[in-house]
């Protein structure tokens, strides 16, 4: 399959929105004395709990297309300004929105773009060989294995996942991470509390986790090719 080319006029429309994104959000928090940088953002607390919660679900918007800002940082800064009970929801919201963008952008270009994305991000190949393209499961093991939240997206997108599982599995398979992340936040205050502690050491291993998944994943699938070739 011919690799899939980005013309000027695409990359020039994705900057202007990605320009558009940041200066949404740069333009919110200067008028409310915020930042960027996540101590600020534990810092940014508003006295309007709805204007906290606008200014969350733009930075998860501008996330869904900035591959630069940790969404590690935006669960966190949810848990500090938030009741935990309130700041997961927020998070399972803003998760949401950041993969919902770039699935609609892979929809768009098509197939064509995945042997693009296959040869800048490699591991992504040992999915779209997959037959079965389009489980749940897939959809929940693209958001575990250290891929790019944007990468994941565009693939499924343009790999015509039905959205309700595309949806249903990027939640659930970054609710492991954003869990922790949000549990961390809330105990900012606490860094050696046992729910602090317990929280970081998940993110931790879940970390080494995903890559222990992937190496498994990739050996078994070379495995069914190496016997495919055999039998053949």
């Amino acid at each position: 399959m011919k690799p899939y080319q980005f013309g000027k006029k695409q990359k020039l429309l994705w900057g202007l929105f990605l320009l558009c994104a940041w200066g949404t959000v740069i333009l919110l928090f200067s008028r409310h004395h915020g930042g960027f940088t996540a101590k600020e953002l534990a810092n940014y607390k508003p006295d309007n709990p709805l204007l906290s919660c606008l200014v969350m679900l733009g930075l998860f918007a501008l996330k869904s297309v900035d591959f630069l800002m940790h969404s590690g940082v935006l669960y966190a800064a949810s848990g500090i300004m938030f009741p935990l009970p309130a700041a997961l929801l927020l998070n399972t919201v803003g998760i949401m929105i950041t993969v919902t963008p770039t699935y609609f952008l892979g929809k768009a270009w098509g197939p064509p773009v995945i042997e693009t994305l296959c040869r800048k991000y490699p591991r992504l190949r040992v999915f779209a060989d997959d037959q079965k393209g389009g489980s749940l499961a897939v959809a929940i093991l693209l958001r575990t294995v250290g891929l790019p939240i944007q990468v994941g997206s565009v693939y499924m997108g343009a790999a015509n996942y039905r959205f309700g599982r595309f949806l249903l599995g990027s939640v659930l398979g970054l609710l492991p991470v954003m869990i922790p992340y949000t549990i961390m936040g809330n105990n900012a205050c606490k860094p050696g509390s046992p729910a602090f502690v317990i929280a970081l050491a998940t993110e931790i291993i879940l970390h080494f986790g995903s890559v222990l998944i992937f190496a498994v994943i990739a050996k078994r699938r070379l495995s069914d090719s190496t016997a495919a070739v055999n039998e053949t």
